[in-house]
């Protein structure tokens, strides 16, 4: 895996909630060997403010307590040519941020091939 970047856009209903999960993200990514040299950048927005600052992240990670937005938000996502997922809500609930980090890393690559 090569990345030259990363940055990640996660979206939910009042941007609060995620302010958990983003700081865990990024203490992951700052012990991780393999990411400590990838410039990164891991922000939470309110779902309603996604076309502002979609042009400003690589992928977007949606919290599951939106799902039910998810449509919407894909149509605007695959406008801009973004990746776009629900975040796993287990992974959500326990606060797993390797695993949520390691969702992204994933969503990113996959996209990138398929292009």
């Amino acid at each position: 895996m090569n990345l030259d970047r990363l940055n990640i856009l996660l979206v939910c209903n009042l941007g609060y909630s995620t302010g958990i999960m983003v700081a865990k993200m990024k203490e992951v990514a700052a012990s991780s060997k393999k990411l400590q040299d990838v410039p990164m950048d891991i922000i939470a927005y309110p779902a309603g403010e996604l076309r502002e600052h979609i042009e400003n992240y690589d992928v977007i990670l949606v919290g599951p307590q939106i799902k039910h937005q998810f449509a919407e938000l894909k149509k605007l996502a695959d406008e801009h040519n973004k990746p776009i997922e629900v975040i796993d809500s287990k992974d959500y609930g326990t606060v797993n941020g390797a695993n949520i980090l390691k969702s992204a890393i994933l969503l990113k690559v996959n996209h990138e091939k398929g292009n």
